[in-house]
């Protein structure tokens, strides 16, 4: 029986020896396996890392290029509109300088038209003046001649009354003498036909008083034509005097007009110098300003913005060989036979050993730590 145990226990160790170290080998492979997987992993992440930093390197650069090249198009877009904007500003400076001497060739054909107008105005004034200092003289001519017609009407009428009283004295004086002649005829008549006495003094008292009748009307008629006379002759120097006056007045009026001629033609005149001097101020401010426009300022270039380099790669921690759990083949021998071993010395010592009271442990080195439990006879290992 105890022959069977130790042939058991050998045989436990040599399959405890061989297993141990089967597992130690695939613990072996394992474990480099599992290291042999890290650094491909690492070699794997580093690569992932530096394809990460070249693309993030590209895209930067890439980014920086695209903003390079907008920013440049915008700096150029912002040179030409200022070159655009430049020559509209010289276009429109050469069109206001043209216009400007356009402008002041017109003001300068304005004054000389402004001086010419005013010749002419002058002129015209002028002009004017002597057609009415002409009509004025034939007036004044005209006047003088009316005034002396009818100054030669009236003294024609003073004579005509002076010839008709001339002619009432000289027929009275004849129709006297007539008269008188009469009654001496009709007294004669009377003393040759022999009338005497009463009879003789009737007819010459007839004759008288017919003489003294005659010598009373011619008398009253002289008076009446020398009354006559004295009523035109104050008639004729009412009109003359009325005829003076209005001579006078008329003179008066005459030189009024001149003097208002005068003055007319000088207000003519200022008038036209006045609108001469006006023209001349809207030609002159016709002209305007002509003045260099100030330059655009130059458009500055756009500042470029920074941007952030990718990060250097660090290198990942080296990969820490896999350490394989290995058990010392023999020591494992050992321990899978210690139970047969006991068991053998338990059954080839018998009832001649006495066992301690109670379990005993015994600490066996049998691949690390074990404890045999002599009452069951089985050696297990400590946990």
């Amino acid at each position: 029986m105890a022959w069977q145990l130790v042939a058991k226990a050998g045989l436990d160790f040599v399959t405890g020896l061989f297993g141990q170290s089967a597992q130690n080998d695939a613990a072996r492979r394992e474990a480099e396996a599992r290291t042999k997987a890290a650094r491909a992993n690492r070699r794997y992440q580093m690569q992932i890392l530096r394809r990460d930093r070249k693309f993030f390197n590209e895209g930067i650069n890439i980014q920086r290029q695209n903003i390079e090249d907008e920013y440049a198009y915008r700096d150029q877009t912002a040179l030409d509109s200022w070159r655009y904007q430049m020559q509209i500003q010289a276009f429109d400076y050469n069109q206001e300088k043209r216009a400007y001497a356009l402008r002041q060739q017109t003001a300068l054909q304005q004054l000389d038209f402004n001086n010419l107008a005013l010749d002419f105005s002058l002129q015209d004034t002028a002009r004017w003046e002597q057609e009415q200092n002409v009509q004025l003289d034939f007036q004044e001519k005209s006047t003088m001649m009316e005034f002396q017609y009818a100054q030669r009407g009236l003294q024609l009428d003073f004579t005509s009354a002076e010839v008709a009283q001339q002619q009432a004295r000289a027929a009275g004086q004849l129709d006297q003498q007539q008269a008188y002649v009469q009654g001496l005829k009709a007294a004669g008549q009377a003393q040759a036909r022999g009338v005497t006495g009463v009879s003789a003094e009737k007819v010459a008292t007839a004759a008288i008083a017919e003489t003294g009748l005659l010598t009373s009307q011619i008398i009253q008629n002289v008076m009446n034509a020398e009354q006559n006379f004295g009523l035109t002759a104050s008639q004729i120097g009412t009109k003359l005097e009325q005829l003076n006056d209005t001579f006078y007045l008329s003179k008066a009026q005459l030189a009024a007009s001149r003097v208002s001629l005068r003055n007319q033609g000088r207000v003519m005149r200022r008038d036209a110098a006045m609108q001469k001097f006006q023209a001349d101020l809207n030609a002159i401010a016709s002209i305007g300003l002509s003045a260099v426009p100030p330059a655009l300022p130059m458009p500055q270039a756009l500042p470029r913005p920074e941007l952030q380099k990718a990060p250097k790669v660090i290198k990942l921690p080296e990969v820490v060989p896999y350490q394989a759990a290995t058990v010392n083949p023999f020591l494992a021998g050992l321990s899978k036979a210690g139970s047969a071993i006991g068991q053998a010395v338990v059954a080839g010592v018998g009832n001649n050993i006495n066992p301690p009271a109670g379990n005993a442990n015994v600490n066996l080195a049998v691949g690390g730590n074990a404890t045999a439990d002599y009452s069951a006879g089985i050696v297990q290992p400590l946990s």
